[in-house]
């Protein structure tokens, strides 16, 4: 699908006009359903991700059918759970239960440095999880896709876990680091060929294989994950079937509606991406509560900004967090569109290196440098507009116009915000920013006294807010990142700390799978063995990305025999 491109764009009201219909009514049931069950325990996701047993027509006809009460229109708990036994299969019901035919009980080489018997015993339990949470599109959806709000997709899947029962982009990266350590080299493969496959249908890869998904991304790691698959199996071909589509999505998040260009002190000008949801209205997967937090805007324009923000925050993986917010203790003034994040520059600035790497594997030499120089270009607007050299971090910068629409705007030290986040310290993650041994050293000095490392990990902020993606959480790919980038970095003492954090993430994870039987979604970093909370929903179980990261951890640093584990 072609994004249309000139300034003109950036003023105008862009929405794609994705939803089925199949979704807009399941948004009904889903209001209904509220009405009728009320408010506790109520998860509006589950009622768009029911399939239908009849057509569209027939089920419509009967739920406008159903009996309501006078006084405020609501169905009665008994004819509400007949309709939906009726006319619905239960939601998952589509997505098969599939044995990877990869999958071996424990893989020849498995995790080659876990000596300890207790820890590596635990290891090939999560190990063991990936049988639990992999999938195949049932045959219904492929054949009649109409009935259905899950996308049909060529090959199998690993889904997070939970709720979380269709694949999402960018937990995949994670997951497909722990199949990688499991050996499961196939599997990590289809995982990206589905990807290939979305991006090849849409222009980019979806925020997850919904077809109320289809109006977001989520930041861009598909590039890292060829390059993860490549590095253990130099498997050209998968590099010659990926290299288009990821052609595709970077000139997708260099679009107009994501390009946004700051001038510098020195009047050179900066491209940088920013989050940008193609919607404006309530995200159909949690519609209800998405109406009831714009309810306290009184025109249509301020709900429509509202609702692009909230699915704007979806699409960074961040959602939701008072990173994105003006003021820090009130959601509704969630402001995603306004801001330039550091890390989404990070992932982008990797996909340049990654295309870069895969066109040279391939002999493309002109793609090749034409990447590096993009590259080069994004790390030079990474530090201009985001770094802050006296307190070692680089910063998210706000944009003074909001949404702008003009060509560029001149940066202002003022726009950086200076909160304490774990995204602030993303680019030691690449390579690239590691050639600076002193920025380095200042960059490990202030996250060390930042306030982020706790007892059981990094937390997300050091603010406590209420929001899943804020304090005292910590969640899995943040560690790895943090962890894998003062690893990279070469320094001794930025290894060792890397090897404490790694190793108080490893014992809260042991700890809370003792004490629950279950891997977490996230983490409390106060507290070893505590899972987080916090957010819209429930706390999840499972769970892709931190059974993907628990398995990386041990396949680099190991676990020694004579080591402990535990709180």
């Amino acid at each position: 699908m072609a994004l249309a491109t000139g300034l003109s764009l950036k003023c105008r009201v862009t929405v794609i006009p994705t939803t089925p219909s199949l979704v807009t009514f399941l948004e009904r049931v889903q209001e209904t359903a509220l009405g009728t069950f009320g408010g506790k325990n109520f998860d509006a996701k589950l009622y768009v991700d029911l399939s239908l047993k009849f057509n569209l027509s027939k089920t419509e006809k009967a739920f406008d059918g159903l009996p309501r009460s006078d006084e405020n229109g609501t169905v009665s708990v008994k004819d509400l759970k007949e309709f939906i036994a009726t006319y619905f299969a239960d939601a998952g019901d589509d997505l098969l239960h599939y044995d990877p035919e990869d999958f071996a009980p424990e893989p020849e080489g498995f995790l080659p440095k876990v000596k300890n018997p207790e820890v590596r015993a635990w290891a090939l339990e999560v190990h063991a999880l990936w049988k639990n949470l992999s999938r195949k599109v049932s045959d219904g959806v492929l054949e009649q896709p109409e009935l259905h709000t899950l996308l049909p997709l060529p090959e199998a899947v690993v889904v997070p876990g939970s709720r979380f029962i269709e694949v999402y982009y960018w937990d995949s990266y994670w997951i497909i680091r722990g199949l990688l350590a499991s050996k499961m080299y196939e599997t990590a493969k289809a995982i990206v060929t589905n990807f290939i496959f979305l991006v090849d249908t849409y222009g980019y890869v979806l925020n997850g294989s919904r077809a109320y998904y289809t109006n977001r991304s989520q930041p861009p790691l598909l590039s890292a994950m060829v390059y993860e698959i490549y590095n253990r199996t130099c498997d050209v071909e998968l590099v010659r079937k990926a290299l288009p589509a990821l052609l595709k999505e970077h000139a997708f998040w260099n679009s107009e509606i994501h390009k946004v260009t700051i001038q510098d002190a020195q009047g050179c000008n900066h491209n940088l991406s920013r989050y940008y949801a193609m919607w404006n209205k309530p995200r159909p997967e949690s519609s209800t509560k998405d109406k009831e937090s714009a309810s306290k805007f009184l025109s249509n324009s301020e709900k429509q900004q509202f609702y692009r923000d909230i699915a704007s925050a979806a699409e960074s993986g961040w959602d939701f967090s008072t990173r994105w917010m003006r003021n820090t203790s009130e959601f509704t003034t969630l402001s995603t569109t306004s801001i330039l994040p550091v890390d989404l520059n990070v992932y982008i600035l990797k996909m340049e290196l990654d295309i870069a790497f895969m066109a040279n594997v391939l002999g493309n030499k002109a793609t090749m440098e034409s990447f590096l120089e993009a590259a080069e270009a994004r790390k030079k607007a990474i530090n201009s507009v985001f770094w802050n050299g006296e307190m070692g971090q680089w910063f998210d910068y706000r944009l003074a116009n909001g949404t702008i629409c003009k060509e560029s705007e001149t940066w202002q030290a003022c726009n950086q915000n200076q909160n304490v986040y774990a995204s602030n310290f993303i680019p030691l993650w690449i390579d690239l920013f590691h050639s600076d041994a002193a920025l380095v050293e200042n960059v490990m000095g202030s996250f060390q006294s930042s306030g982020l490392v706790n007892v059981a990990g990094i937390a997300t902020s050091l603010i406590n807010s209420g929001q899943q993606w804020d304090f005292p959480n910590g969640w899995a790919p943040l560690q790895h990142m943090i962890v894998e980038g003062l690893l990279r970095s070469g320094l001794k003492e930025a290894r060792s700390l890397a090897e404490d954090i790694a190793s108080r993430w490893i014992n809260t994870n042991y700890v809370g799978y003792k004490k629950t039987g279950a891997m977490h979604e996230k983490y409390d970093v106060q507290k070893c063995g505590e899972f987080g909370g916090g957010g819209e929903y429930i706390p999840q179980t499972g769970f892709g990305w931190s059974n993907g990261v628990l398995l990386a951890f041990l396949e680099e640093f190991g676990w020694p025999e004579d080591r402990s584990i535990g709180c």
